[in-house]
C-alpha cells in the first residue's frame, strides 16, 4: 500500500485583516507568475495549487500561503498524479463532484468556523441604567444646558441675487 498522497486547494479566502491586493501581490511572488494568473486563482472557484504531495509539504505549502495572506485546505488526493500545479494554466472546467455521501447542511445558528477563525467572545458588562428615550419631538438639553444666542441684527440689503453684476 502506498503512502497517502495529498493536494493544496485554495478557494481565494484570505486570512482575516488581510488586503486582497496585498496577498495577491505575495502570491504572484511567491509564485512567480502573473497578475492574471492570480486573479484566476481568485474566481471562488477551488484551485488545486499542488498536487500528489506529502503531508509534510502540503503543511509547508500552507503554511507558505498562509504567510502569504492566503487560507488554503489540505485534502486526501484521490488518484495519484505526477505533481502538477495549477499555475501552470491546467484548469478544470468539469463540475465539482459531490462525495458518495449524504451532505447535511448545518442548522441555524451552528458553530461553523474552524477552530482557528473562532474567537472567545465574552460580552461587556455596560451599566446602562442611567440612559433614558426621551419621547419623539421632545426637548433634549434641560433648561441649564442651553446657550443663549443673542439676537443679532445684521444688515443684508446690499446683498442680491442677480447675476448681472
Amino acid at each position: 500500500m502506498s503512502e497517502q498522497r495529498y493536494e493544496v486547494v485554495f478557494r481565494g479566502d484570505v486570512v482575516p485583516g488581510q488586503s486582497i491586493i496585498e496577498v495577491k501581490q505575495r502570491l504572484a511572488e511567491l509564485f512567480g507568475a502573473d497578475s492574471a494568473r492570480i486573479d484566476g486563482m481568485f474566481s471562488g472557484r477551488p484551485v488545486v495549487i499542488k498536487r500528489n504531495l506529502d503531508e509534510d509539504m502540503a503543511k509547508r505549502y500552507q503554511s507558505s500561503m498562509r504567510k502569504a495572506g492566503a487560507v488554503v485546505d489540505i485534502r486526501r488526493s484521490a488518484e495519484t498524479e505526477s505533481d502538477s500545479s495549477a499555475l501552470s494554466g491546467e484548469t478544470n472546467q468539469a463540475s465539482p463532484q459531490l462525495p458518495d455521501e449524504e451532505v447535511e447542511v448545518a442548522p441555524v445558528g451552528a458553530d461553523v468556523l474552524t477552530p482557528e477563525y473562532r474567537r472567545d467572545f465574552s460580552p461587556a458588562e455596560i451599566d446602562t441604567s442611567y440612559m433614558s428615550i426621551a419621547e419623539t419631538g421632545a426637548d433634549l438639553l434641560r433648561d441649564n444646558e442651553k446657550q443663549v444666542v443673542p439676537d443679532r441684527k445684521v444688515d443684508t440689503s446690499h446683498l442680491s441675487l442677480d447675476d448681472s453684476e
